[in-house]
């Protein structure tokens, strides 16, 4: 010990146990809940390798880069309506061209009450018919 007494709150050392850490910045504390891990097992290989050493390099690579895409869709003029749009009336969306969707093969039924929402809906990603 270097001189430090120890104080003890319900039983527990509020003391440091490591000794010097190998940075002069603050540390964050993260709890790895299922979630976290969920996060970080299925991101690993859209990162480099040098960005995925341990957990702790995850999640900074992670943090960082979803602070700059979060600056950067700040920056789109389109962003505000989209949010607002969302927010108001639960809007979703795109995830393809609709100019890609290629009709089914056959004729259109003419009973379905929905095929609008079926396109609407592969268009935003939800399903793929084939």
């Amino acid at each position: 010990m270097t001189g430090r007494a120890k104080m003890w709150h319900r039983g527990v050392s509020l003391w440091c146990y490591s000794g010097e850490v190998a940075t002069k910045y603050r540390r964050l504390g993260v709890s790895r809940d299922p979630e976290l891990d969920r996060a970080l097992a299925q991101t690993q290989r859209l990162l480099r390798t040098e960005e995925t050493r341990s957990a702790a390099a995850q999640v900074r690579a992670l943090a960082l880069r979803g602070a700059q895409s979060l600056l950067e869709a700040d920056r789109d003029p389109a962003a505000e309506l989209r949010r607002r749009l969302h927010e108001r009336y639960g809007t979703i969306p795109a995830t393809s061209d609709p100019r890609d969707f290629s009709l089914l093969p056959g004729e259109i039924d003419p009973d379905d009450p929905t095929p609008a929402t079926d396109a609407l809906r592969w268009v935003r990603g939800k399903d793929r018919p084939y």
